[in-house]
């Protein structure tokens, strides 16, 4: 069983995690963890893996309305 101090010390730690995060979710679920690794990384000296989630992140900027746009006619056709 955790003991007063201990708990609050848990529930400390686990809230300035989410303080620390939270604006990256904001930016949405998909792009927000994108964003959070370019910036996590460049700032831990790791320039590669940055660029990697950079360009993941363009990906998903480009492509994911590129394919909603392919795939929404094709959904709406049975309406007309």
């Amino acid at each position: 069983m955790i003991s007063g101090p201990e708990k609050m010390l848990l529930n400390r730690l686990g809230k300035s995690r989410f303080v620390r995060l939270a604006p990256y979710f904001a930016l949405g679920p998909v792009s927000g963890p994108l964003t959070a690794g370019i910036v996590i990384n460049w700032r831990g000296g790791r320039p590669v893996l940055a660029g990697l989630y950079a360009t993941a992140l363009a990906l998903w900027l480009v492509l994911a309305p590129l394919e909603a746009a392919k795939v929404l006619p094709a959904g709406l056709a049975h309406l007309i």
